[in-house]
């Protein structure tokens, strides 16, 4: 999953893009008992982008609300972004 970020807008004026880093990944792929990239490429929900930029907030050290109604109302824009120049290093 090199190369892969999340571009985060929030209401509150907050713009950043964050690496989706291990720790991110497998905090999220605790939560919806599935790999990130099944859920990426077969089974995407708006939910599942907004709660990888929660938990990017949250281990970059941004003071965010938690889970739920009340963080979702601070997004203004969230994006996946992914850079194709950058090698894979998952394994098949």
């Amino acid at each position: 999953m090199d190369g892969l970020k999340i571009k985060i807008k929030t209401t509150d004026g907050l713009e950043g893009e964050y690496p989706l880093r291990p720790r991110i990944i497998v905090d999220f792929e605790t939560k919806y008992q599935k790999g990130l990239g099944k859920l990426i490429a077969d089974e995407q929900k708006l939910e599942h982008i907004y709660y990888l930029a929660w938990l990017a907030l949250k281990h970059n050290g941004k003071v965010v609300k938690p889970w739920g109604a009340e963080f979702l109302d601070t997004l203004e824009e969230v994006t996946l972004v992914t850079n194709p120049s950058s090698e894979s290093t998952e394994i098949a």
